[in-house]
């Protein structure tokens, strides 16, 4: 094998809850994620000479060490000895810093494309070690973008410790990504204990088991909202637009800033994307459906 495609699929946390700060100064968490068909495409290829080279058609992001992609690469590469090179080219689809863990899916992507790419036959739990001292998100990552398929499961600790979830009840969903940077940092440094509102997982981990769309969407919630919402109040006023137009739940994804809702029909998800741009016309809609097999188109 001289080349590979692969899929990077974004997340959505469907509950984020922040049960307290742990010595080492990361925080203990408890999260419903549910991979979605809104990706990025990596193709990778083996080159004569060592070395990483990456392009992308994002000049947001850096391509040399800055990128989690080339750490991902050189961290494998360097670990397993692989003489030769590779080159990446990431097509990226999923919005940066937007809360759908679009660098740790790349991330993800890599070590199981050059896993395959170089033949390496590294485990899955091997793979699952490295992708943890990547980031927090790669371990769901990796079992999503390895299935292929919408997968759900619950995520704690610090995101490494998955247990697998039944499959999501079919349902519209509408993602909507506002164009502020918003600082996980900060938003976690204001973030307030508050059992009453941080312990909400369980309820959806319940609602998955009665396989009822009512129950996930009434389930929705994210501990750090609140917060986000006071720093950048544009996205309290999305959230509330998007109820407005009969959506089941609404919810925003990690520290934000995009939301997203469930609806019914995709009748019910475009009327309410055409009416809510001509209110957010800068921000950006993402229309898909979840189920079995996903389908998935931008706005």
């Amino acid at each position: 094998m001289e080349n590979i495609r692969m899929k990077a699929y974004a997340k959505i946390n469907l509950t984020l809850d922040v049960l307290g700060k742990r010595p080492d100064g990361y925080h203990e968490l408890s999260s419903v994620m549910q991979s979605i068909g809104l990706c990025d495409t990596l193709l990778m290829s083996k080159t004569p000479r060592q070395g990483i080279e990456i392009k992308t058609d994002c000049l947001e992001l850096p391509v040399d060490e800055g990128n989690l992609v080339y750490r991902a690469a050189q961290c494998l590469l360097s670990a397993y000895k692989v003489q030769q090179g590779v080159f990446i080219e990431l097509q990226k689809r999923i919005p940066i810093a937007a809360g759908l863990a679009g660098g740790s899916s790349d991330c993800a992507a890599t070590l199981l494309g050059l896993n395959k790419l170089f033949e390496l036959n590294i485990p899955q739990k091997r793979l699952f070690e490295i992708g943890r001292q990547l980031g927090a998100d790669v371990p769901f990552c990796l079992m999503a973008n390895e299935a292929g398929s919408p997968t759900t499961a619950l995520a704690e600790g610090v995101g490494e410790q998955l247990t697998p979830l039944p499959s999501h009840p079919e349902a519209w969903i509408v993602l909507a990504h506002l164009p502020i940077m918003v600082s996980t940092k900060t938003i976690f440094s204001r973030w307030i204990n508050n059992a009453a509102s941080s312990a909400k997982s369980t309820d959806m981990v319940n609602a998955f088991a009665t396989g009822n769309i009512n129950e996930v969407a009434s389930s929705l919630s994210n501990a750090l909202a609140p917060v986000a919402m006071a720093l950048h109040p544009k996205i309290d006023a999305l959230m509330m637009a998007l109820s407005a137009q009969n959506a089941i739940g609404v919810n925003m994804t990690g520290s934000g800033p995009t939301v997203f809702a469930y609806f019914f029909t995709e009748t019910t998800a475009l009327r309410a994307i055409e009416y809510i741009k001509q209110q957010f016309p800068d921000c950006d809609f993402f229309n898909m459906k979840v189920e079995l097999k996903q389908k998935e188109e931008r706005m």
